[in-house]
């Protein structure tokens, strides 16, 4: 096959999408292909890519002028066969032809990939804002040749509403021999290094913001917990408003440890992952989870139930209704008062990260996007 430029551009430098890139990278790399990396300093290294600092804060719209040159840039000098952007605001910047952006030209060589890791669309709770995303989207996808996600139920909310471009589901890609299974006695070992003093741990791990849903899972537990139960929140942000709606259990069953350098750990100490988000596309850490031997109760947020419930493989978990955390935290509890559940869903957890997270597999459809987008451009 012929070798491929590509340079992934991105804003984001924490969390699930610098963990597929990561994958998306070393396998890529590892395919003999260039690869390049644009995003903000504080990015994590990638072996075998050239990474380039880009001038972004996403939270600054102002620094927005120097990251279009930035990107402008890079693509005049590395001339890549395909550009992959991902999330909102690198797809934003890559597609403004009136800003004459290379890389969003007509007549411009590279293919253009979107991913959005989660439309932004779901970010807002102003009907006016997120219309007004929306409507970019629509018009941005005439400047796309391809649009990837991690699963089908992203790339139908986005045809929902008149995003229509080619479109490849990736799945995504877990590494399972370092997130693997651990026995009870390790379990055990890993909980008292770790402080968590309950008889049962129940890991919500994701940033604390309005889209991991913590705001709906902390007064629903303050009402109805189970009991001995330790609910640990892991991610970075600001801690103080969530103290706020648990008021008697903050501090006490509710352990906010901030963020940590690696998540294994936690995620040997708990017995479930909760994941309470009002929107997604399939979350990384559910797939981790999944892989570590530890059953998933999510929200229905896309690719929930074909991760955990679809398919000929048995369930590695419960799916429940958008914000519905007291069905949420009684499900979780089904799993603390069952062993024999448990283990039959850990088991299918790990058997379905086997057999579905492979990132090879990830990676080869990733390319068979590329090319796509290359032909079509």
């Amino acid at each position: 096959m012929t070798r491929l430029r590509i340079l992934h551009v991105s804003e984001v430098h924490w969390g699930g999408v610098v963990t597929l890139l990561d994958h998306f990278v070393a396998e890529q790399v590892r395919a003999g292909h260039e690869v390049y990396v644009l995003a903000p300093d504080g990015m994590r290294t990638f072996p075998g890519a050239d990474q380039r600092v880009w001038r972004i804060d996403r939270s600054r719209p102002w620094t927005f002028g120097s990251a279009v040159r930035d990107l402008r840039r890079a693509v005049k000098e590395i001339q890549p066969d395909v550009v992959h952007l991902h999330s909102f605001v690198a797809g934003l910047i890559g597609r403004l032809p009136y800003l004459r952006t290379p890389v969003a030209r007509a007549d411009a060589a590279s293919g253009i990939v979107y991913q959005p890791h989660a439309w932004s669309f779901d970010l807002f709770t102003r009907r006016s804002v997120s219309n007004a995303v929306r409507r970019w989207e629509r018009w941005a996808a005439r400047s796309t040749d391809m649009l990837v996600a991690n699963c089908d139920d992203e790339i139908d909310e986005g045809r929902a509403i008149g995003i229509d471009v080619p479109a490849r589901a990736l799945g995504v890609a877990v590494d399972v021999e370092r997130f693997h299974p651990v026995d009870e006695a390790e379990r055990d070992a890993y909980r008292a290094e770790l402080g968590v003093d309950a008889k049962h741990a129940l890991l919500c791990l994701g940033r604390l913001v309005r889209q991991k849903g913590q705001d709906l899972l902390l007064p629903a537990w303050e009402r109805d917990r189970p009991p001995d139960t330790a609910l640990v929140l892991l991610g970075p942000g600001d801690q103080e408003p969530l103290a706020a709606l648990a008021p008697t259990q903050w501090g006490k069953s509710i352990l906010a440890v901030g963020e940590q350098d690696d998540v294994r750990p936690w995620l040997w100490a708990c017995d479930a992952l909760v994941l309470p988000s009002r929107y997604e596309t399939v979350a990384l850490v559910v797939a981790e989870a999944m892989s570590c031997g530890r059953p998933v109760v999510a929200t229905a947020v896309n690719g929930a139930r074909d991760t955990i419930l679809g398919g000929s493989l048995p369930s590695a978990g419960a799916v429940v209704e958008l914000s519905d955390m007291d069905a949420l935290i009684e499900q979780a509890t089904r799993r603390l008062d069952d062993q024999e559940r448990w283990a039959a869903e850990a088991a299918a957890g790990r058997e379905r990260a086997e057999v579905l997270f492979s990132p090879p597999q990830v990676a080869d459809h990733l390319e068979a996007a590329y090319r796509d987008a290359i032909e079509s451009r």
